[in-house]
């Protein structure tokens, strides 16, 4: 399964989710922010599409997660777990966003 497989919106509910979990521990490590960038033009969004993304709440993002299929969350819960460990350590902010999207 490739990157392609989500929807444009699904592309930005994932990339805004990244975010949350990047910033949660109110640190910006360069191997976080590397990832986030690597996701975004593996993602094949454009500069114009994430200037028009607006800040969303965890809820509205949760419940656009929500909706995604069984093999689309997978692959989502692979990169949101990426995100957290990719700076050498989880923090348990980090974990604790990516648990919430699964109640």
């Amino acid at each position: 399964m490739t990157m392609t497989i989500f929807s444009l919106s699904e592309k930005r509910t994932v990339y805004q989710i990244l975010s949350l979990i990047m910033k949660a521990d109110f640190v910006l490590n360069p191997a976080e922010v590397s990832f986030l960038d690597r996701v975004f033009e593996e993602f094949n969004m454009s500069i114009d599409e994430f200037d028009h993304m607006e800040d969303v709440e965890f809820e509205e993002l949760a419940s656009a997660y929500s909706l995604f299929s069984k093999d689309k969350k997978e692959y989502a819960n692979r990169l949101f777990m990426e995100m957290a460990k990719c700076d050498g350590y989880i923090d348990p902010r980090e974990v604790a966003i990516i648990k919430k999207l699964s109640l």
